[in-house]
């Protein structure tokens, strides 16, 4: 391991993190389905879209939305697919898919409250090409699992943990495409030994908290917090892990039994009930909290941000060196942030 000299970033987190979850952020409707701009897709939209029909071609015409040049029944497809109040997109994103889809959201609860904070599902962050997908507000309780044998000191007490307000998390571990196209190096260690195309979308390591903080500020994202983090991984469930239907832990995660001594490109492993990949093994990921084994017991039980200062960060899920006492939902590694590890990455968050 390396001493990489701190650069401050870590201290600045919490005030940082603080103002992202309460300033206001811009919004936009992005629907491409309100022909007439309202907000609102409706039958003033198809009546729009009729008067369009079969006219000549007209480069950016509103009722054209699958941009092909001419308004034909795809158009009119497109419309009532996107039928009722459009969600609204963040300004740095670019959507993908307005709606969750109940092949990817299976957990029914989650999806009606995606649904219900009029926030477009899952989008693109224009700065860094991240996919992400939305996390609604909710309540869970956190920590050590009820009948976790795994669990230790640092995870109890069990408590009831409230976020109020919905966040953007990173559909997949952050790549070593995605790092080096903002940093321009890439500081992983595991860079070969599988097929040239997919070393790139490996998870990026060797990333002490500082330089994942370099590339979150200059694109805009940010850490998860601890309860963040642990809240998306596991996605309505409140077992060790998030597997469900007789899922065995080597079909969510790589860890040391299946790992092969390497990282693995992300999203090869089923998804939670919020679609996130790797949540749990591939590499450890940094959060924004610092680490105290009895925070627990006095934290906030709303938007809790972690201890104010402290001597270690804490990181989450696991990794492909780690036994599965680690890969589980609760378990709270804590290490200095200038450590460079091999098995050690980030996931990105945003505030919408």
């Amino acid at each position: 391991m390396q001493r990489i000299p701190e650069m401050g970033h870590a201290r600045r987190c919490a005030t940082a993190l603080a103002a992202a979850i309460t300033t206001a952020p811009a919004l936009a409707n992005d629907c491409p389905g309100d022909v007439n701009g309202d907000g609102v897709v409706q039958s003033r939209d198809i009546t729009a879209l009729l008067g369009d029909w079969g006219g000549p071609p007209s480069e950016g015409l509103a009722s054209d939305i699958d941009a092909s040049g001419i308004v034909d029944a795809r158009d009119l497809a497109l419309l009532l697919q996107a039928w009722g109040a459009c969600p609204l997109a963040p300004l740095w994103a670019t959507v993908i898919e307005a709606m969750p889809d109940p092949a990817v959201v299976t957990n029914p609860a989650l999806r009606a409250a995606i649904e219900a904070t009029g926030l477009a599902w899952r989008v693109r962050d224009r700065a860094s090409g991240i996919e992400m997908l939305l996390v609604p507000p909710g309540s869970f309780m956190m920590g050590a699992s009820p009948g976790d044998e795994a669990a230790f000191f640092g995870e109890f007490p069990l408590h009831l943990v409230t976020l109020s307000h919905a966040y953007y998390l990173g559909r997949y571990e952050v790549t070593q495409r995605e790092y080096e196209a903002v940093m321009e190096f890439n500081p992983s260690w595991n860079t070969e030994n599988l097929d040239p195309e997919l070393n790139p979308l490996r998870p990026v390591e060797s990333t002490p908290l500082d330089w994942a903080g370099v590339f979150l500020s200059f694109t805009g994202l940010r850490l998860p917090t601890e309860a963040e983090w642990e809240f998306a991984c596991r996605a309505g469930t409140s077992t060790p892990t998030y597997a469900v239907d007789g899922q065995l832990l080597g079909d969510l995660a790589w860890y040391s039994p299946n790992g092969r001594g390497m990282t693995q490109p992300v999203g090869r492993k089923i998804a939670n009930a919020l679609g996130f990949h790797d949540m749990l093994g591939n590499v450890w990921e940094w959060v924004s909290d610092w680490y105290s084994s009895k925070y627990y017991a006095e934290s906030p039980r709303v938007d809790p941000t972690g201890p104010e200062f402290g001597e270690f960060h804490i990181i989450r899920g696991g990794s492909w060196y780690a036994p599965d006492s680690n890969v589980r939902a609760s378990f709270r590694g804590a290490i200095p942030g200038w450590f460079v590890l091999s098995d050690t990455g980030f996931r990105a968050a945003r505030t919408p």
